[in-house]
C-alpha cells in the first residue's frame, strides 16, 4: 500500500487470519483491504473490476458474484488455496436498474438485485460458516447500506428490499446454521 494510513495500526493484529472480502476494489471494500492487510491478515478479495492502484491483496478472484457460478469459482478458490476463510466481509451490492421505482422493474431487475445484493450473501456464508463452526472460531460481517430501511421511493426498490433481507440474513445465524453458542448482531456475526 502506497498511501499513508492516517492511524496505527498493529501489524499482527490479524496475523494468521484468512480473510475475504467481497467487493473489495472500491470505496469502504478497497478500504477494508487495504486495513485488513497491514493488519497482517492474508486478504483476498473478489470483483468484476481490477485492483486500484497500489492494492496489493494476496489474492484476487475478479468474478460477477450476481451469478451463482461466480461465487462457486470465488469459493472453489480460496478452498483450493487456503482451505477456508476465517474472517467473510460481504460488502459488495449496487444496481443497475432503470430509475422509476416499483413499476419501472422488470422481474430481471428484481432478480439481478436480490442475486447481487442478497443471495451472494447467502452463497457465501452457505460455503464458509460450517467450516468456522467446526473449528468453533470465526467472523462473518454483512456490509448494507443505507437503502435497507430507507423508504424514499425514489431509491431502487429492489435494492432497498434485497439490502433489507441481507440485514436480516445478519442478525441470526445461529437460526441459519442449526448451532449453538454463536451470537448475531445487526453488523457483525462472531463465532467462538
Amino acid at each position: 500500500m502506497t498511501a499513508k494510513y492516517p492511524f496505527s495500526v498493529d501489524g499482527n493484529e490479524f496475523q494468521g487470519q484468512r480473510v475475504l472480502v467481497t467487493g473489495g476494489t472500491k470505496g469502504m471494500g478497497e478500504a477494508i483491504v487495504r486495513r485488513l492487510t497491514m493488519g497482517g491478515g492474508s486478504v483476498a478479495t473478489t470483483a468484476r473490476s481490477p485492483l486500484p492502484k497500489g492494492q496489493q491483496p494476496a489474492l484476487l478472484v475478479q468474478r460477477d458474484i450476481g451469478m451463482a457460478d461466480g461465487v462457486q469459482a470465488v469459493v472453489d478458490r480460496l478452498l483450493k488455496h487456503w482451505g477456508g476463510v476465517d474472517i467473510l466481509v460481504n460488502d459488495f451490492g449496487g444496481s443497475d436498474a432503470p430509475n422509476g421505482g416499483f413499476q419501472a422493474h422488470t422481474d430481471d431487475d428484481w432478480q439481478r438485485a436480490l442475486n447481487v445484493n442478497l443471495m451472494a450473501a447467502v452463497r457465501f456464508d452457505r460455503s464458509f460458516l460450517p467450516g468456522m463452526l467446526e473449528r468453533r472460531s470465526g467472523v462473518i460481517l454483512h456490509i448494507a447500506s443505507i437503502q435497507a430501511s430507507s423508504a424514499a421511493l425514489r431509491l431502487d426498490a429492489g435494492v432497498r428490499r434485497s439490502k433489507s433481507s441481507a440485514q436480516h440474513l445478519q442478525q441470526r445465524p445461529c437460526e441459519r446454521s442449526g448451532s449453538e453458542g454463536s451470537a448475531g448482531q445487526s453488523d457483525l456475526a462472531r463465532f467462538h
